[in-house]
């Protein structure tokens, strides 16, 4: 969480060594970049970014915006007059591992710094270590479960899973099981049992695994609980299969129309149609899907999404149902995933071709 905490110095007063300037506002900050060293994933940290406005009009803080989900913005108070101080304190919630550095971006009503960009570092070591971190069951078929086995390792060898479970859109085609360590073991990994249901539709589907845990992070310690997330996805298909997992947008700039390109295929090579295409729960509004018989192939059907965004930061997301005369897959869906993104160097994937 981030808070902005408030206090008065003397008007006029200078913050290191920078000059009041002749006109406007001006935000000046003691330190931009903070660093927690090395850090367990198991606590919060705090720290604090002062910053004073060092000009001769009203400051406005427009905006505290943070990165990640792991600092959460909170604006007590917006304008601070020449001469006053106060305080940006943030509050970090580490999560992975390693070296990670975490942003937030400050918009002012500075003329000169209109924005101005906070960080905080940390290598961060995790409490409890997932191999895999994400589960893939990349060829799933319909009809056919499938599983993969997950090991759970912790900086407490005596480490206990108290629960285990999953979360998420596609949750109930998911299943988990604890499995026992081995006879005469009491210490060390564990093995998560992680199962896709023969139920699971075609498509896409995603999970999130939880796995809650008790240990110690020091020998002799206080025991703490911690929640060790993994990813779990599905990508499942039948008569029919996709060239893409979904209609990845990827970052486009508002105003500008995407287009993005996906291929249905019948996995036996036989003629199908595709009878209709809608959008359910677009977020973009004149989005739409044309569909049309792959060039010189009767197996194959083209989905072509566009849409173009009219604000920045606005989510492209929604589904693209599509109707098959394909016994048992006369319904089917895929996701729409993107975001709408002023000034950003990063564009809409390329399209992938047909497979031969």
């Amino acid at each position: 969480m981030i808070l902005l905490a408030t206090s008065c110095s003397l008007a006029g007063a200078a913050v290191s060594g920078h000059a009041v300037e002749s006109d406007g506002s001006r935000i000046r900050f003691d330190a931009t970049e903070h660093d927690f060293g090395s850090i367990m994933d198991v606590s919060t940290y705090d720290t604090v970014f002062r910053f004073a406005n060092t000009g001769v009009a009203p400051l406005v803080i427009e905006q505290v915006k943070a990165g990640c989900g792991c600092t959460t913005p909170a604006l007590e108070k917006k304008v601070f007059a020449p001469g006053e101080s106060s305080e940006i304190a943030v509050t970090f919630k580490p999560r992975g591992g390693g070296r990670q550095t975490k942003r937030i971006t400050v918009f002012t009503n500075d003329p000169v710094e209109p924005t101005v960009t906070l960080s905080i570092k940390a290598d961060i070591t995790p409490f409890v270590t997932a191999t895999p971190k994400m589960v893939r069951f990349q060829n799933a078929r319909t009809g056919a479960g499938q599983q993969a086995v997950v090991r759970l390792e912790a900086i407490d060898p005596e480490f206990s899973i108290r629960r285990a479970y999953v979360t998420g859109l596609a949750a109930k085609y998911f299943g988990v099981q604890v499995l026992p360590r081995p006879e005469g073991i009491t210490t060390g990994p564990r093995n998560v049992l992680v199962s896709l249901s023969p139920e699971a539709p075609w498509g896409m589907q995603y999970a999130t695994l939880n796995l809650d845990v008790n240990g110690r992070p020091e020998p002799g310690g206080e025991p703490v609980s911690h929640t060790a997330k993994v990813t779990v996805n599905a990508k499942v298909s039948g008569t029919l299969s996709a060239n893409a997992t979904m209609f990845q947008v990827g970052i486009v700039e508002p105003g500008e129309t995407f287009s993005k390109t996906v291929v249905l295929r019948h996995t036996q090579g036989k003629p199908f149609n595709v009878l209709g295409v809608a959008i359910d729960r677009g977020t973009v509004d004149d989005m739409r899907v044309e569909f049309m018989p792959a060039p010189d192939r009767d197996d194959s059907w083209l989905l072509v999404l566009t849409g173009t965004p009219a604000r920045t930061e606005q989510a492209v997301r929604g589904e693209v149902e599509i109707t098959t005369d394909v016994d048992g897959e006369e319904e089917i869906s895929m996701r729409i995933g993107g975001m709408a993104r002023a000034g950003s160097d990063r564009r809409a994937p390329s399209t992938p071709r047909p497979a031969p």
